[in-house]
């Protein structure tokens, strides 16, 4: 049984139509793996110099990709936010970023 990661975007939220499979994965951390690699993508991608890192998690909340781990069992009791993701990563990656 595999670990499912789906994707939501934030700027059709709701709209299940707007969702795609990104692909199922062995273990749950080989997902969170690709989970987190996708947030972080979108941080990096529209961080410019001189954003503060609120308006970047802004950017992230309104227009961001939401990946999400569907468990093969229901009873699993691990999660992955991305927005939790997203707000611990906006102060580093504008950081790295800005001192390039």
């Amino acid at each position: 049984m595999k670990y499912h990661l789906k994707v939501f975007d934030n700027f059709h939220y709701g709209d299940e139509s707007e969702a795609y499979d990104y692909g199922k994965f062995e273990t749950y951390h080989e997902a969170l793996i690709a989970a987190k690699a996708i947030v972080d993508e979108f941080l990096k991608t529209n961080w410019q110099p001189g954003i503060k890192s609120d308006d970047l998690l802004t950017q992230y909340i309104i227009y961001g990709e939401d990946p999400i781990i569907l468990p093969p069992q229901p009873s699993n009791n691990k999660s992955f936010s991305a927005r939790t993701y997203a707000k611990s990563m906006v102060v580093e990656i504008c950081e790295k970023l800005g001192n390039k």
